[in-house]
């Protein structure tokens, strides 16, 4: 049987490891209880403690105890029993004692008489860590036993104690004082991302040992243990979007963010957006259609997400069809809210209406606007006729269109004539083939030439005082 020595440890709050920052949670483990109070009836200022089985065990397992047994103490003093309060000393401790000799501190039966296996896990009560990131856990212990074999463990568990993951080994603290006590020392680890901002932590410590009658006093003792954050203000993410126009289909808009407090890092996201940068704080986010899009920009902390969203309604960008009357008159169907007719990339002075009249050839532009959003579209301009400027109108325009398909030109104005006049096509020989009359007040004249044989023609418009003449080859 090992030696039952009391490294005696009084558990806590002297020497509140205020290097680390503010506290928010402490344990010292005091109940007034001199020896053999188990851990599983001790309840301290932050709720009571439990005592899980967590493997195998004899008939006869170490036990935890808390008691000031096992005095607690600051680092490098060399453990006691019950001793005052001092710089050094504070009262009680969580340790291991031997069950079959009773609570004689941090002492335990390493086998060999009785079968003292132990796997048993002592676990704090709920740790609320909200608000607090980058959260440092302290505490002063001792522990010797036997390495790899009986020692002790820190463990954590982020959901209220359902599950638990290893956090800590620590080292064994020998040399082992004069007349076989241990030397106290503190030990710091932080806890998980996880942790942060989690109203639901527990931290536990596991004792095992395997009966193998081999070890040496002290087991292990643990006091004051606090956790101490980095941070205490949570980050608020936030954006703005670029203002001054509407976000339109086929277009870019700029955000920024605005987000505040402690960020590690930022990502923007939306679902069926193109995004430039996702993980600046300005990018430029791009919507090929229109609807309405979630614009999610994610602030990270110590692992934690803080999500800022907002819908952004992008409007349809119109995309005009123009059709071409073969009168060269431009036109777009559709209602609009406004036009803007262009040769190439030049705005026409004047044609902002939903038709355009022109005799040059070229390719054309309109742009439309609806809901503010502008679309454009184009279409090439040709011409197989002589423009005829003037006659009887200086400010008119007269061109002929031919039209394959039913054999007819057409004779066009600019505007509806001011008065009637003649029309009469001549060949080569001066033949009057065909005589018409375009009426006062009509814009265009058909003249069927459907039955003219392949050749050269005259054109002749004439009224009561002038007349022009223009060719036309058929």
């Amino acid at each position: 049987m090992k030696k039952i020595f009391s490294a005696f440890s009084c558990l806590f709050l002297i020497c509140a490891f205020s290097s680390y920052g503010q506290i928010f949670w402490t344990e010292n483990f005091e109940n007034g209880s001199t020896s053999g109070a188990l851990v599983s009836a001790y309840t301290g200022p932050n709720g009571a403690w439990t005592m899980l089985i967590t493997g195998t065990e004899g008939t006869t397992p170490n036990a935890w105890y808390v008691s000031c047994a096992e005095n607690g103490h600051t680092t490098g003093v060399c453990g006691t029993g019950c001793a005052a309060v001092s710089a050094t000393a504070t009262l009680a401790t969580l340790h291991v004692g031997s069950t079959s000799l009773g609570d004689m501190g941090a002492s335990y039966d390493a086998g060999g008489l009785f079968n003292t296996t132990t796997d048993r896990r002592a676990q704090s009560p709920t740790i609320n860590c909200t608000g607090r990131y980058g959260i440092t856990m302290k505490f002063y212990y001792i522990m010797d036993g036997q390495a790899g074999v009986d020692y002790a463990t820190i463990w954590y568990s982020a959901d209220n104690g359902i599950t638990w993951s290893l956090l800590d080994s620590p080292p064994q603290t020998p040399p082992i004082c004069p007349g076989g006590q241990g030397y106290w020392n503190a030990r710091s680890v932080v806890l998980p991302i996880s942790a942060n901002n989690n109203a639901n932590v527990k931290i536990g410590f596991r004792w095992v040992n395997n009966n193998d009658g081999v070890g040496t006093d002290p087991s292990f003792a643990v006091d004051s243990v606090s956790l101490n954050p980095s941070s205490t203000v949570v980050p608020v993410a936030s954006y703005t979007v670029a203002a001054g126009y509407t976000l339109c289909q086929d277009s870019c808009r700029l955000f920024r963010s605005t987000s505040t407090g402690p960020i590690d890092s930022l990502k923007w996201s939306v679902a069926g957006g193109t995004i430039a940068n996702p993980h600046s704080d300005t990018t430029t986010i791009c919507f090929a259609a229109s609807g309405v899009y979630t614009v999610t920009l994610t602030a990270y902390r110590s692992g934690i997400s803080y999500p800022a969203t907002h819908s952004v309604t992008v409007n349809p960008t119109p995309h005009p069809v123009i059709h071409y009357s073969g009168v060269h008159t431009l036109s777009v169907t559709g209602s609009y809210t406004a036009y803007q007719w262009l040769s190439g990339t030049t705005p026409i002075t004047g044609a902002t209406n939903s038709s355009f009249i022109t005799t040059i050839a070229g390719t054309y532009y309109v742009g439309v606007d609806s809901a503010g959003c502008w679309g454009y579209s184009s279409i090439p301009v040709t011409f197989s006729t002589t423009e005829v400027n003037g006659f009887n109108q200086p400010e008119n325009n007269y061109w002929l269109y031919k039209n394959p398909v039913s054999g007819k030109i057409t004779l066009n104005a600019g505007q509806p004539l001011d008065a009637a006049i003649s029309v009469l096509v001549y060949d080569a020989t001066g033949r009057v083939l065909i005589s018409d009359l375009w009426l006062q007040g009509s814009a265009s004249k058909d003249i069927d030439t459907q039955n003219l044989p392949l050749g050269f023609y005259f054109i002749r418009f004439a009224d009561q005082s002038s007349q022009h003449v223009m060719k036309w080859m058929k």
